[in-house]
């Protein structure tokens, strides 16, 4: 089976990313693999929403520009998407509804016609099944049977009831039976194994965060929503009971980063998530978390800013701020997954770090990657609830103030839990000394400082931590460097590019200097990849090596870049 791309695209209110996810798990369940990709605006109602999935016997890294198939429900469809068609594009839309919009359009005879509207109204639906009917169309042109649609269509609308569930299947086999019927020279050359992979599972990467986290020992999570990260409060509390968890829709980031911070204290491993904007709110949280070395786990969904910017699409801009928040200085740990598997052993690594490290532990992640479906191999059921630096004070008296902050030669002191016998300490946000009591005496600051940075050398030493790996010919002419979501675009894109290669960090704090400076010292040509507007990594890099790299491919458009535009930029 060659490479399948197929877009829907159309209003919102139209079912646009529930027909895309249909298709997406119709086509999984018949054993490929799938990458699934949504934008829509930041509007209450209206506005072009799409859905995009790529199909492919091996693994589907991320879409392309090129489509085979393209639904449109209505004129935007077709000329928003214009450069996307080739002479093989095959354009399913409704000309009743839309022919006087597309004056001037070049690939009229590449549309294939059907009355969508018509066909909607006789399945008994009305206009609301008129995506269904696409679905059932693409289902024939795609060569996916019939049956695995409906059976999609049946677990998608049962809760609504048997009456939804028959109108919708009549829908599909009605848009099906049309272009057999007056198209069947139009079905493409697709096959498919007709079995869903038995070691594979299809998801989002903020779904694969949630579990990491959860394997993780996650036992208190709490968010304030906010784009691309709300989708996992919304799993999680639907899940609650299932994994013994604590989910609270906190009333603010404050209040959230707050309670997160006051859970872990009372021995609770805890998360919250946020973007941008919520992640600012938090900043000083951030601070009280690195200052009583309590441990914190923060999501940050990265969208285009400054300030609202643009909330529901994808940006890079964050990873120098997630480096630096807060006041002052402080070690924490800055993970930068690349695909769901990285996101979920990233979320899963952050809870026992930072507990480990008493220090807080950010998890990165954009609009694309947190709200982007794949297909991936089953996460190990291994999960790290072991405890760390918990203080064993039983032995100690009662009527003595523990040594909370006791200096340390790798700067992790012993950590009683609160009502442990013997444990008795006082934390705030002040300066303090070993037993926690606030200070201005300057040795006692200097001491306490070298201290918590001393976590930091320790943290560098990890053997758990996730290091720089490269993908592509060892001796390529040219290597790009980069790190995030752009991992699944690039890796599509080295397919185009046989004589290039690609340094991933799934890491970028502690700096992985080392392993880095020795994959980039036998490159001959470097070049970094971002998705930002001065290149955040390429600064980073420079700071933390020694190495300039001049070539910097950056977009910072909203969008995530697409693999022949990487092939057409280098």
């Amino acid at each position: 089976m060659p490479a399948l791309n197929w877009k829907i695209a159309g209003a919102a209110g139209e079912g646009i990313k529930v027909s895309g996810l249909i298709l997406s798990k119709a086509l999984f369940r018949q054993g490929v693999n799938i990458h699934g990709y949504t934008e829509y605006p930041s509007l209450i109602r209206g506005g072009h929403n799409t859905f995009q999935v790529a199909a492919s016997i091996e693994k589907a890294h991320a879409p392309k520009v090129a489509l085979d198939v393209m639904v449109a429900l209505n004129a935007n469809a077709v000329l928003n998407h214009q450069e996307e068609f080739t002479d093989q594009t095959a354009i399913v839309a409704d000309l009743n509804l839309i022919k006087n919009d597309l004056t001037g359009f070049k690939r009229q005879n590449q549309i294939i016609d059907i009355p969508l509207a018509k066909i909607a109204r006789d399945s008994g639906g009305g206009l609301l099944v008129k995506n269904t009917v696409a679905l059932g169309a693409s289902g024939y042109l795609l060569n996916l049977p019939l049956e695995s649609l409906n059976q999609i269509l049946t677990e998608t609308f049962a809760r609504k009831g048997e009456e939804v569930v028959k109108l919708n299947h009549q829908a599909a086999s009605l848009g099906y039976d049309y272009v057999k019927t007056n198209f069947p020279d139009k079905k493409l050359n697709f096959a498919y194994p007709g079995k869903p992979p038995a070691d594979k599972i299809f998801l989002t990467g903020n779904e694969a965060i949630a579990l990491g986290a959860v394997a993780g020992g996650l036992k208190f999570y709490t968010a304030y929503p906010m784009t691309p990260t709300t989708a996992i409060l919304h799993y999680l509390a639907a899940h609650a009971d299932q994994f013994g968890l604590v989910v609270r829709h906190g009333e603010n980031e404050i209040g959230v980063v707050n309670s997160a911070i006051g859970a872990a204290f009372a021995g609770v491993r805890s998360m919250v998530a946020t973007s941008g904007g919520g992640f600012s709110l938090m900043t000083e949280g951030l601070g009280l978390s690195g200052v009583t070395e309590t441990p914190l786990v923060v999501v940050l969904g990265m969208r285009p800013g400054p300030a609202s910017g643009m909330p529901t699409w994808s940006s890079q801009g964050d990873l120098l701020f997630a480096i630096n928040a807060s006041q002052d200085e402080f070690p924490r740990l800055v993970f930068t997954p690349g695909d769901p598997a990285e996101a979920f052993e990233a979320a899963r690594l952050a809870q026992n770090l930072s507990e480990k490290y008493q220090t807080p532990a950010l998890v990165l992640t954009d609009k694309y990657l947190s709200e982007s479906y794949f297909t991936v191999d089953r996460f190990a059921d291994q999960h790290l609830n072991q405890r760390h630096s918990l203080a064993d004070s039983k032995a100690l008296p009662n009527d003595q103030p523990f040594p909370r902050y006791q200096l340390t030669d790798n700067g992790i002191s012993p950590r009683p839990l609160p009502g442990t016998p013997g444990g008795v300490h006082l934390t705030n946000s002040y300066e303090h000394d070993e037993l926690g009591y606030a200070t201005e005496e300057s040795k006692v600051r200097t001491a306490q400082v070298d201290k918590r940075n001393r976590k930091f050398a320790s943290m560098s030493q990890e053997e758990s931590l996730p290091q720089p790996v490269l993908f592509g010919p060892q001796n390529a002419a040219t290597t790009i460097v980069s790190w995030g979501s752009n991992k699944g675009v690039i890796r599509q894109a080295l397919n185009l590019l046989p004589d290039v290669n690609f340094i991933h960090l799934p890491l970028v704090w502690p700096f992985p200097e080392k392993t880095l400076a020795k994959l980039l010292a036998s490159a001959k040509k470097l070049v970094t990849l971002e998705c930002n507007s001065t290149g955040q990594l390429n600064r980073l890099i420079r700071e933390q090596t020694g190495i300039t790299i001049d070539r910097k491919l950056l977009k910072y458009d909203g969008r995530p870049f697409y693999p022949e535009e990487i092939v057409e930029k280098l």
